[in-house]
Formats: C-alpha cells, sequence, structure tokens
C-alpha cells in the first residue's frame, strides 16, 4: 500500500464514522474492533519480515533508523509533557496526560522507512506495560513475558508450517498463529503490534520455505487488514477544536523532531545514508495503528489521543508530498 493512501483510508474513515455520515455507527464499530488486533499482529508480522539486518549496510542503516525514531520520540514526548493539556485547551482531555503524551512520541517515531519501526513497537509494548505495573521491573518483567508467549505460539506455528505440504494447509497454519497471538495480545492487554513483532522476528529464524510461505500469506492479507485499521482508526476519531490545536503542535514538533534525528544521525553515523527528508516526514501506517492498539487496551479515554495521531498523519502526509514535489521540481 502506498503512504499516499494512509491518508485517504483514515479520511474514509472519518467521513463514513459516527461522526460523518454515520454509516460505521458505533455498533458496527464494536462489531469490527475485536478484529482489530488480529490486524494489528499481522502489521507487526510484516513490518519485522521486511527488515534486512544482514550486512555491515544493513545494519548501519538499522541504527540510523532506530536513533532517528528516538530523537523524534523523545521530541514529541517532551514537548507535550512541558505543556499540560490544561495550557493548551483550558481544561484536562485525557484521563492521563503523561501516557498520551508519550503514545504521541512513539507515534510520532514512525515513518515510511521500515527500520523506524523497531524502536518504537518495543517501546509501545513497554508503555502498555508500565500502565499494567507500578513499577519498572514489574512492567519489563511482563513485556519479557509477553514477548515469550509471542515466541511459543510461533514456534508451534513453525513447527506446523514445516510439517505441512498444502498451499491451504499453510495458510491455516499461518492465519491460525495470527488469530492466536491477536487473541493473546489483546486478553493480557498487551501490544498486538509487539507480539506479532516477535512473532515475525523469530520466524525471520526458520528455513527459506517457511519464510516464503509466511511472506506470502501474509501478504494475502496484509493490505485489507491494513485498510481495516486506517478506515477504524479514522472512524473512532473525535474531532474537536481542542484536538485541532494540539494536532497542530503534534504535527509541528513531528517534523521537527524528523528534521533533528535526520542530522543527528547524519553526525553521527557519518558513513551511513540518510532517508530523504520527505520519506523521513511521511508517516505511514504504524503509528496510527499503534494509537489504535492503546485506545484497544486502555480504553476509549485515549480516543482523543488517536484523533491527535490521525490528524497529524494527514498533516504529515500533506507536507511530505509537498517536499518531494519541491525537490523533484
Amino acid at each position: 500500500m502506498t503512504a499516499t493512501l494512509v491518508p485517504v483510508l483514515l479520511l474514509c474513515g472519518a467521513l463514513l464514522g459516527p461522526h460523518g455520515l454515520v454509516i460505521l455507527t458505533q455498533p458496527v464499530l464494536s462489531f469490527l474492533d475485536p478484529a482489530a488486533p488480529v490486524a494489528l499482529v499481522v502489521l507487526g508480522i510484516a513490518a519485522a519480515m521486511r527488515i534486512q539486518i544482514v550486512g555491515e549496510e544493513a545494519r548501519q542503516h538499522a541504527v540510523s533508523a532506530a536513533l532517528q525514531a528516538t530523537v523524534t520520540a523523545i521530541v514529541v514526548a517532551a514537548g507535550f509533557l512541558l505543556a499540560p493539556p490544561g495550557a493548551l485547551t483550558g481544561g484536562a482531555l485525557m484521563p492521563a496526560w503523561t501516557v498520551a503524551a508519550l503514545t504521541l512520541g512513539i507515534a510520532a517515531a514512525t515513518s515510511v522507512d521500515v527500520e523506524d519501526c523497531i524502536l518504537p513497537i518495543a517501546a509501545g509494548g513497554l508503555l502498555l506495560a508500565f500502565t499494567r505495573e507500578t513499577s519498572g521491573a514489574g512492567a519489563l518483567l511482563i513485556t519479557v513475558e509477553g514477548t515469550m508467549i509471542a515466541m511459543v505460539i510461533a514456534a508451534s506455528g513453525w513447527l506446523l508450517l514445516s510439517r505441512t505440504s498444502s498451499i491451504d494447509e499453510h495458510r491455516v497454519s499461518t492465519f491460525g498463529s495470527a488469530l492466536l497471538l491477536g487473541g493473546a495480545a489483546d486478553y493480557l492487554s498487551m501490544s498486538a503490534l509487539l507480539f506479532g513483532f516477535t512473532a515475525g522476528g523469530c520466524w525471520q529464524l526458520a528455513t527459506s520455505a517457511v519464510r516464503e510461505h509466511i511472506r506470502r500469506d501474509i501478504a494475502y492479507v496484509a493490505h485489507s487488514l491494513l485498510a481495516l485499521v486506517l478506515v477504524v482508526a479514522g472512524a473512532h476519531a473525535t474531532f474537536s477544536i481542542p484536538v485541532f490545536t494540539i494536532a497542530a503542535g503534534y504535527t509541528v514538533l513531528r517534523v521537527c523532531g524528523k528534521l533533528s534525528g535526520s542530522w543527528i544521525a547524519s553526525r553521527a553515523l557519518s558513513t551511513t545514508p540518510v532517508s530523504a527528508h520527505h520519506l523521513l516526514i511521511m508517516p505511514g501506517a504504524l503509528g496510527v495503528a499503534f494509537a489504535l492498539n492503546v485506545v484497544r487496551a486502555l480504553g476509549d479515554g485515549f480516543a482523543p489521543a488517536l484523533t491527535i495521531v490521525v490528524i497529524g498523519t494527514i498533516a504529515s502526509s500533506v507536507i511530505g508530498t509537498l517536499s518531494a514535489r519541491e525537490a523533484e521540481a
């Protein structure tokens, strides 16, 4: 799916949702919501299966992308933590502003570049664990336990795939593993993206035949499920003047963070090629997917954070497209 389709699908979801033409009503969204964790797992698997870490150049690119993502997340999260919602809107907007600010920072860190999703997915898993545990050690422990569960499910799927021969059996095994991963993440209120990414990372170690079967099966449904995630996210968005105000600040901070991260990475890792600025600014879909994951795990009280990410994604896509045209001119 091209980057230009991401804002289009978000706008379609907002137009069809409860605050638009009311085609996707609340009962319809409630019916579609249980499919979201499985869709997020598939996105995590697809991201992990696309990452290349073989070779010095690929590893340097991954380090550069992770550094860019870290700088962006820090800039966005710090900007909102230093300016509480009361200063921006005249009143409290979300039940846990610290969690919401960190969510915005993590979502802003992702772009269309695959490698820069590694750190945000890991940080997002830790953030959701911190909302359940009061201590850092407890949050880290529950995150490790969650990744171990994902690894066990991935190993069982790997075993089944290695013992099957027909295409239909392969698809049943792959999709069965994805359903189990999504159900486990949803039941534990953990990050479905992290569960999927962990499973995809395990399957990267499988034999070439098993990897190709998984890539083929995931590619078979990835675009459809990504479209579902974006449309549902757009439909869940609740628009208001305060939210637009914060979304404008989010967009500015995200662009500043991406450009600053690019500059720092180019200085710290001078031999690593830095992506073009318009590719860094283009947000992709994983940021929206993570924000939807937070709403699914923590409740509708965080819907404004999802709305901010949706608006910021659309605005960043416009900025990235304009900068690409200027570069081509």
